[in-house]
């Protein structure tokens, strides 16, 4: 039960690292946007960033349902 339990941690830390990159690329990507002050196809970053948080979204409903596996399991115990 405990290796099921540090496997489920070591998923939740994972999970955490690729929202937070996630984050970091939307905030990135926002910053260069305000840079370039109009001169970049806005549909082309729409595009990316609804990419982007598409994949963020995953990875928090993939977290969520970690989350609950791991609440399960500490009630079982």
């Amino acid at each position: 039960m405990q290796d099921v339990a540090e496997t489920y941690q070591q998923e939740e830390i994972h999970l955490l690292g690729i929202i937070h990159v996630c984050e970091t690329c939307r905030d990135i990507i926002l910053s260069f946007v305000r840079q370039q002050n109009g001169k970049i196809n806005g549909i082309v970053m729409e595009d990316l960033l609804i990419s982007l948080f598409k994949v963020e979204m995953e990875q928090r409903e993939n977290l969520l349902h970690m989350q609950l596996a791991k609440a399960r399991l500490s009630s079982a115990t």
